[in-house]
């Protein structure tokens, strides 16, 4: 019996884990907000996911290519003040959030990463 259920968990983490790692699973969310880099070559949306009170939110900042709109970027985060920056301090970059400690989740690098656009291109669910 417990041969058979590593066997079981085995085969459900086997299977199991690329769909979690190979979809994307954020929802588009709600009250969305956009601007414009100012170049113009790239496009930020802020969109909120989930309120927990308090001043508390969770959101998503995506980056996209303004010519093609294609999305180049996309981070999750928590917090009291979203906001979309454009910033050339220390490299560009675009900031979705102010005061939060410097936590990377809240701001993006231009042009992002290739991990970024890698883990942008997953298909949606």
């Amino acid at each position: 019996m417990k041969k058979a259920f590593r066997l079981a968990a085995l085969l459900a983490l086997i299977f199991g884990a690329p769909y979690f790692i190979v979809f994307d699973h954020t929802p588009p969310g709600t009250d969305c907000k956009k601007s414009s880099s100012p170049d113009g070559s790239y496009t930020a949306e802020l969109c909120m996911l989930k309120w927990y009170g308090r001043g508390n939110a969770e959101y998503v900042g995506r980056v996209f290519d303004a010519g093609s709109g294609k999305l180049l970027a996309q981070h999750t985060f928590i917090t009291p003040v979203p906001t979309i920056m454009w910033s050339d301090y220390e490299g560009e970059s675009v900031l979705f959030s102010i005061g939060d400690g410097g936590d990377k989740s809240t701001y993006v690098d231009l042009p992002p990463s290739k991990w970024d656009r890698l883990l942008a291109a997953r298909p949606r669910l």
